[in-house]
């Protein structure tokens, strides 16, 4: 079973990503503080951390870097969901290649797959986002069919 912790700033608002992991047999933790959210990564040790905001700012913003910068939670991909664009960016920062490094997924189940998947494995659907690749297409695209 896999564990995954959904940090956000209002529970209604990630609710129906919470039920959805629930249904499928994974136990979801929930953090409602960005101020303890490391301490709650630290006790529950998830297989995966979404970062679930209700409105994208820079406290989320903020977590979202802490935990990828922090050593100790190198092993654990991050998934962060942006709101405006109903999409979930998966950042494989520690275990994928440079080229392979930021994913979007356009469900929380195909993050988690691509969140745990072996990063040198092409998998599909996704969105492989690099701002090289960014800049091929005009630069005023977010991100790029793989």
């Amino acid at each position: 079973m896999l564990n995954i912790l959904m940090i956000s700033d209002n529970a209604r608002h990630a609710e129906a990503d919470i039920q959805m992991l629930k249904d499928r047999g994974m136990h979801v933790y929930t953090c409602l503080d960005y101020g303890i959210a490391a301490e709650v990564v630290n006790e529950v040790r998830p297989d995966v951390i979404f970062i679930n905001p209700e409105q994208p700012g820079k406290e989320a913003t903020e977590l979202y870097h802490t935990l990828l910068d922090n050593v100790t939670f190198a092993t654990i991909p991050v998934v962060y969901v942006l709101v405006e664009d109903d999409v979930y960016l998966v950042d494989r920062k520690r275990t994928a290649s440079r080229e392979r490094r930021n994913l979007i997924a356009d469900n929380a189940v195909d993050a988690i797959r691509l969140s745990l998947s072996n990063p040198t494995t092409k998998v599909r659907p996704v969105y492989i986002h690099n701002y090289h690749k960014v800049q091929q297409l005009g630069g005023n695209n977010f991100a790029a069919r793989a």
